[in-house]
C-alpha cells in the first residue's frame, strides 16, 4: 500500500494534470473563435430609406485590405420585405482599387426559386439574403477600396428593398 505521503503526490500530480489539460483545452477553444472572428475583414450593411431604393442612390463601401497574400470572398447581403415584387434583383457594382483601377460588374441575385419560396431567412415580414458575389479573389493591391452598388431593376423607385450590405472574409 501507499503512504499517506505518496498518495498526497499522486493526487497533486493528478490535479496538475488536469489543470494542464485545462488550460491547453482553454487556450484552444479561444484560438479557435479568434480565429473565426479574424476570418471577416469587412461587414457593413445600409438600410434603405423608407423601403425604397431610387434608382440615383448608390451605396459606398470603403474596405481597407490589408495585404496581397490572401484570398477573399466577398458577399453580398440583402434583406428584402416577403411583398417584394420579383424574384430578382440586379445591381450594378463599380469597384474601384487605391490607385484608381476601376471594375464594373453587372450582377443577377434571384431571391426565390421557380416556385416562389423565398431563399435566406425569412423572419416575420423580411427576408435576409447572402450571396457570394466573388470567391477566393485576391486584392491586387494593399489599401482602401471602394465599392458602389445601386439596384439595376427597371423601375427607378424600387420599393420593399429593406437595407444592402457587404461581408469580405479571407478563405482559409
Amino acid at each position: 500500500m501507499f503512504s499517506v505521503k505518496t498518495q498526497k503526490k499522486i493526487t497533486t500530480k493528478k490535479m496538475k494534470n488536469k489543470t494542464i489539460l485545462f488550460i491547453i483545452g482553454s487556450l484552444f477553444i479561444l484560438s479557435f473563435l479568434n480565429s473565426c472572428k479574424n476570418k471577416v475583414l469587412y461587414e457593413n450593411t445600409l438600410k434603405i430609406p423608407e423601403n425604397i431604393w431610387q434608382i440615383n442612390d448608390t451605396l459606398v463601401f470603403n474596405i481597407n485590405v490589408p495585404d496581397t497574400i490572401n484570398h477573399y470572398n466577398v458577399y453580398i447581403k440583402i434583406k428584402v420585405q416577403d411583398n417584394y415584387l420579383t424574384d430578382n434583383l440586379w445591381l450594378i457594382i463599380n469597384s474601384k482599387s487605391p490607385s484608381g483601377n476601376g471594375l464594373r460588374d453587372l450582377a443577377e441575385f434571384y431571391l426565390t426559386n421557380q416556385n416562389g419560396k423565398w431563399y435566406g431567412k425569412k423572419y416575420r415580414h423580411s427576408v435576409s439574403n447572402i450571396f457570394l458575389y466573388k470567391a477566393n479573389i485576391l486584392f491586387p493591391e494593399k489599401g482602401i477600396y471602394t465599392f458602389k452598388i445601386r439596384h439595376g431593376m427597371r423601375e427607378n423607385d424600387l420599393p420593399r428593398v429593406s437595407s444592402v450590405g457587404m461581408r469580405i472574409e479571407r478563405v482559409k
